[in-house]
């Protein structure tokens, strides 16, 4: 997959399907000359680099005479894999440097590349990708006038069009460096005609769907919160401008990171774009003492010449497969019912045990007693921090007893790096809160303080006590929620070094879910930040699934399960019914079942007919989802961002069974006569639960499935079942 051209130093990553192909010019410098479908003859890259004008030039000191780059080199357009800073490239370099003199000038060349099979754990620290059949291109750079270097890794792999990237940077000189700016990739392209899709949103609307065009100058989209966040998502992608769905050139980013991130569109007046993708630098530096090194967080790239879905499959199987650490990912998961929305902090041993009986009535598979079950919690005022049982509350053993006699799992609530100023923690350590305690002011989130993750003590702290109650309590699933974003950046355990602490409250996060994954393998954790403020390839190394948004109202959850699944596989999306009265449960049903399906509601005023409704979906996903939704192949068909419709459609890996959900909109009958499917295959038989009739995957295909026989009433969802027949 990635060989050298010595003749022509050329490097070129190519899978039979893409192509990445770079070159070493005579200055050193590495240049992109190509990037996109594979080619048959990948080392003839001449012409790319011979249409320009002229070369530059440049001033040899040594010599004291003016002197031209050899092969053409033109600093203005040509396309780099890592520009220089504070010389001749104005582009954002990926890497800056400050250096003890001051100077931000850096100018990194060749020195030497591996290539070697699988992927790379650089850091251990770090969330990372994985895959044995890969292979990586590793690249040393080192700065022109001082003994600094740079690594770059590029992976590719045999059996998706993914590459993943990332850079780690090492001080060899005898002082120490102020890194300012560490990006995981840069990507220069030739041409300017795409258009940007980005996800912002806030609390309860995450992700909506965003399209702007790339123009002349910077467009960026960003967080600078501590998180990744509701304001806006880490996965982007650019599409050319003749994009479909099925068709035309794609490139999709995301970045396997859990914090502050930046994404910057640059278009040069030469009509390229250089791509940056990495930490936000805002308020960035990092101290690299002499033999120090830093490693960048991994950019993942998804290349698609086959439209947006094939972009979003490529980053699906990304994850499922090379992605999520969690050992038991592909198996079956339980329908999961949630106490939050039911009885919020006013609980007791009965009510709870009362709770688990109705729930099993509705299919309930693992019960998740959420807030309010620790310390002296009754409201959000108090207790986060001290993580231990309110005995006088709750007795949780008899609770989980009873789990276990039922035959139902029991998973509980978290939030680690959280404190309340209520708390027996705040009282004991008061230093153990991010900010400055002098200040007369530190900002209250949900009456909540962030504590110091960037201190080891700190988590060693929550460590000790999540360790304790994971030791006595026997459970197999936990929520870990992040429920306020960072404001006050300030440890005291870093001196003057706080332009690290944004990224070391990463660190501090990922150190201790490493830890308690690792020690307790078995407990599968679901992410959570005040529902998807966190929904990132970071967290996902860890918690396979994480809560998608605190919405459950299926007229808003329609849109952000659907923009959500365009950059993450159904199986990670959390999505519950609850009881708002927007839709059926039947339809609240249907929208949760295409992601991980579970309840939040009260189960004891629940009528016999609701139940019902209820339990004849959590049959349907005992019997579908993890064949088809899970493990399956997803396509978009219907957009509710664009039409009065979600559809969605899954297709099993064999081709034998295929789900689709339809959920309007607005009240629209017969707006659907024939729906065009995807992915089936062309020469098989499936019958269909809407017109009960029989068809071949190619007359679904071109045809289409009947909805004429279908009524679509306002917020109303069907599931169309394709099962193969002989």
């Amino acid at each position: 997959m990635i060989n050298y051209i010595s003749d022509k130093k050329l490097l070129t990553l190519s899978n039979g399907s893409i192509a990445y192909v770079l070159y070493i010019n005579d200055a050193g410098y590495v240049e992109k000359v190509y990037f996109g479908k594979a080619l048959a003859n990948l080392d003839d890259f001449a012409q790319v680099r011979d249409a320009k004008y002229f070369t530059s030039s440049y001033y040899d000191t040594s010599i004291g005479a003016q002197k031209m780059y050899t092969d053409g080199f033109m600093t203005d357009t040509a396309l780099m894999e890592l520009s220089p800073h504070g010389v001749w490239d104005k582009h954002h370099s990926a890497i800056v440097l400050r250096d003890k003199s001051g100077s931000y000038e850096s100018d990194f060349r060749y020195h030497s590349h591996k290539i070697y099979s699988g992927v790379p754990v650089v850091d251990e620290q770090m969330p990372h990708a994985k895959g044995e059949s890969a292979q990586t291109l590793e690249i040393l750079y080192k700065d022109m006038h001082r003994d600094i270097f740079v690594t770059e890794y590029l992976t590719i792999y045999p059996d998706k069009d993914i590459i993943v990237k990332s850079f780690a940077v090492e001080n060899k000189t005898e002082s120490q460096l102020s890194l300012l700016r560490a990006m995981s990739m840069q990507l220069d392209l030739s041409s300017k005609d795409y258009t940007m899709v980005t996800f912002p949103g806030r609390w309860s609307r995450e992700r909506t769907y965003q399209e702007r065009t790339l123009g002349y100058g910077t467009q960026q989209v960003s967080s600078n919160l501590g998180h990744s966040s509701h304001d806006m998502n880490p996965f982007v992608f650019l599409k050319a401008q003749n994009a479909t769905m099925d068709y035309g050139e794609v490139i999709g980013f995301n970045l396997i990171y859990s914090g502050n991130f930046l994404f910057r569109a640059d278009v040069s007046k030469y009509n390229c774009t250089q791509i940056s993708y990495g930490l936000n630098d805002e308020d960035f530096c990092w101290s690299l003492a002499s033999g120090a090194r830093f490693v960048t967080p991994q950019a993942v790239i998804s290349y698609s010449y086959q439209g947006v879905d094939k972009m979003s499959q490529n980053f699906h199987a990304f994850i499922k497969q090379n992605l999520i650490s969690y050992k038991a990912d592909r198996d079956y998961k339980p329908v999961l019912f949630n106490s939050w929305e039911g009885c919020y902090f006013t609980f007791d041993t009965e009510s709870v045990i009362s709770y688990i009986n109705d729930a099993v009535k509705i299919g309930t598979e693992l019960f998740v007693l959420d807030d309010g079950w620790f310390g002296a919690r009754n409201d959000d005022t108090s207790s986060l921090g001290d993580w231990f049982v309110n005995k006088s509350k709750v007795d949780l053993h008899k609770v989980i007893d009873h789990c276990k006699q039922i035959g139902i799992k029991f998973g509980i609530w978290f939030e680690p790096e959280m404190i309340n100023p209520n708390s027996q923690l705040f009282c004991e350590h008061p230093e153990y809160v991010l900010g400055n305690l002098d200040n007369k002011q530190l900002s209250l989130t949900r009456n909540q303080m962030h504590l110091d993750f960037a201190n080891p003590q700190v988590v060693d702290c929550i460590y000790s006590q999540m360790k304790a109650f994971l030791d006595e309590y026997q459970v197999d699933y936990i929520k870990w929620d992040y429920n306020r974003s960072v404001s006050e950046h300030i440890s005291k355990a870093h001196g003057t070094n706080q332009g690290e602490i944004y990224h070391r409250l990463v660190l501090g996060y990922y150190q201790l879910i490493s830890r308690l994954t690792k020690e307790y393998p078995n407990i599968m954790f679901e992410g959570c930040s005040g529902g998807g403020g966190r929904f990132d390839m970071g967290t996902l190394y860890f918690a396979p699934q994480i809560w998608t948004s605190d919405q459950s109202n299926p007229a808003e959850r329609m849109f952000i399960n659907y923009n959500t699944s365009l950059g993450y596989p159904l199986s990670t999306m959390g999505a519950h019914v609850n009881d708002s009265k927007m839709g059926t449960y039947t339809t609240k049903a249907l929208l949760a079942m295409f992601g991980t399906y579970g309840y939040e509601m009260n189960p004891n005023v629940l009528t016999a007919e609701e139940m019902e409704e209820l339990y004849k979906v959590a049959q349907l996903y005992k019997g579908y989802h993890n064949g088809v939704i899970a493990n399956g192949t997803l396509y978009h068909l219907l957009s509710p961002n664009d039409s009065n419709f979600t559809c969605l459609q899954c297709v099993a890996q064999d081709m034998s069974t295929s789900l689709v959900l339809l959920m309007s909109k607005l009240s629209n009958p017969a707006a659907l006569n024939f729906l065009k499917l995807k992915g089936l295959d062309p020469n098989k038989k499936y019958s269909n639960n809407i017109d009960n009739c029989v068809h071949t995957g190619e007359y679904y295909m071109q045809v289409g499935i009947n909805l004429s026989v279908v009524w679509f009433s306002e917020f109303t969802a069907y599931l169309a079942i394709l099962t193969e027949v002989e």
